[in-house]
């Protein structure tokens, strides 16, 4: 994974539909959230850090359930969509479907 500022890694998982959990203080926590539903994919972020480099990126990846590099690099570079995103966790386990119309 290559290198973001940190401004741009919140300025993306926001608009895929991640909520920064305001109870939290030590570092900038980030859980998924659809329909108002929390879910258990989730990142934090440091408070100090103005860039990620390759090693944390890859640690965010993880977090975020992502097996594949090049997918985790669209989801930040923008080409996946967070619906996009919410298929591809419910089509490797990780999210169970769900009825998105209700």
């Amino acid at each position: 994974m290559k290198a973001r500022k940190t401004k741009d890694i919140v300025r993306v998982l926001e608009k895929k539909g991640f909520v920064l959990n305001p109870n939290k203080d030590h570092h900038n926590f980030y859980y998924l959230e659809i329909e108002g539903k929390k879910h258990n994919i989730y990142t934090y972020l440091s408070h100090g850090i103005s860039e990620y480099n390759t090693n944390l990126m890859s640690r965010i990846k993880k977090q975020l359930s992502f097996n594949d590099t090049s997918l985790a690099e669209d989801f930040f570079d923008c080409p996946m969509t967070a619906e996009e995103y919410v298929k591809m966790l419910i089509k490797n386990g990780v999210l169970k479907h769900f009825n998105q119309d209700n």
